[in-house]
């Protein structure tokens, strides 16, 4: 299936008649979103039961801002008009195919007893973190971007970003019982001096986000360079470099011991690439 272009005037009708829908945030001038386009393109062919749209920031400014696009490229994925991913970074193949896989297989009666017991927690005039965001309205301002590719436009101001359904997808759904125990013995964190404390606090939820985020693109970059052999190593480092994670920013709210510990798996990253 060819991809469509995701515009103001198609955004509300595109996500209410596709049950399974990917939106591609581009810019022309991007150079990670030229080298995520290929990919995209066969991925939209090999999955002809998706519907894969492209959305150019330069013309969409506000379609961009009501996802609170700060970096591009960006991908959304919905399933059943619920926002499951939203993550900036060109992915390689087979994480793309990943997440579709993931998507495919999400299960959306769990998702829909999420909302419910959402709304009996909040009732009626409570927040509805759920569904799909409101068309984009009014003018935008430029977000600013936390690394990678800035994205033009943006939130009108205060505008409501897109919501997102209880677990955010990710190519890794964080580490399980299996994978905890592989992270605790892997020898770049443990050179790192990660603490086996820290991963079962991610593990078990209670790390912040940002922490758990840092831990999946470490094990992203690991299962590419175990997947793809020889060409793992330029596609992991190209996965690394469209990442968009500004340290400086993201880590300035943590407290001072998980930020150390973040350091330290961002400091085994950089030295698993080396090694790859």
């Amino acid at each position: 299936m060819a991809t469509i272009e995701l515009t103001k005037a198609n955004f509300q009708a595109t996500i209410e008649s596709s049950s399974i829908l990917l939106i591609d945030f581009w810019a022309a001038w991007c150079g990670p979103c030229k080298a995520f386009a290929p990919i995209y393109e066969k991925a939209s062919e090999k999955h002809p039961d998706v519907v894969f749209a492209k959305c150019d920031t330069e013309k969409e400014p506000e379609v961009a801002g009501a996802f609170g696009v700060q970096s591009i490229p960006t991908l959304a994925v919905f399933r059943d008009k619920v926002l499951l991913y939203l993550e900036p970074g060109a992915l390689p193949p087979q994480a793309l195919e990943q997440i579709l896989q993931k998507v495919k297989q999400f299960d959306m009666a769990a998702v829909a007893a999420e909302m419910e017991k959402h709304a009996a927690e909040h009732g009626p005039g409570g927040p509805e973190p759920h569904p799909a965001p409101p068309p984009p309205a009014g003018r935008g301002q430029d977000p600013r971007a936390r690394g990678g590719q800035p994205a033009p436009g943006g939130a009108k101001p205060g505008a409501k970003p897109a919501p997102k359904g209880p677990p955010i997808m990710t190519t890794s759904s964080g580490p399980d019982g299996a994978s905890l125990a592989a992270l605790a013995a892997d020898p770049f964190l443990r050179r790192q001096g990660v603490d086996r404390e820290f991963l079962e606090s991610v593990h078990q939820g209670k790390a912040p986000p940002v922490a758990r985020q840092v831990l999946e693109m470490y094990e992203r970059l690991q299962q590419t360079l175990r997947d793809r052999g020889s060409e793992g190593r330029e596609e992991a480092r190209a996965l690394r470099a469209g990442w968009g994670f500004d340290p400086a920013k993201e880590l300035a709210a943590l407290p001072v011991e998980v930020r150390s510990e973040v350091r330290a798996v961002l400091r085994a990253m950089d030295e698993l690439l080396k090694a790859g």
